[in-house]
């Protein structure tokens, strides 16, 4: 005798059931969601596009507006890289300025030295994020 453990589940679980239930379910799912209050998607996209383009405002607002957005963009990247870089700097510091012998602390061999470094990276990573030593500061004024 087969079993076929996935239908004999199912079909368990359906016997289990409360049949007036199931049989509620059964016919919803065969009859499919009822729609929305509101419009359908075909409707709302027909209603979008019979919107002017921008809605009146002239193409040199249009472009200046994505070519700010697009600066602050690059703007941020190069911000988020500088922070980056000053976080891996303190990394460094902070693990040079953990103890060496600590295995009670950190634990032995690989794992405790692979810990070590982890715990440096974090606070190196959140002690940029707040504001850091002011490396990522003179970067970015240097760029620009």
């Amino acid at each position: 005798m087969a079993i076929s453990p996935p239908s004999d589940i199912l079909s368990e679980v359906a016997r289990a059931a409360d049949p007036t239930r199931y049989q509620a379910a059964t016919q919803s799912l065969l009859q499919g969601a009822a729609p929305a209050g509101g419009p359908t998607f075909e409707e709302a996209v027909r209603a979008v596009s019979a919107r002017p383009l921008g809605g009146g405002a002239d193409i040199y607002q249009m472009r200046n507006a994505l070519r700010n957005d697009a600066e602050s963009a690059e703007a941020l990247k190069s911000k988020r890289t500088a922070q980056e870089f000053e976080a891996f700097i303190l990394q460094t510091f902070v693990e040079s300025m953990l103890p060496k012998n600590a295995e009670n602390t950190y634990g032995k061999g690989n794992a405790g030295s692979i810990w070590k470094s982890m715990m440096a990276e974090q606070i190196g990573a959140q002690v940029a994020k707040a504001g850091g030593v002011g490396i990522a500061k003179h970067i970015l004024v240097e760029q620009k």
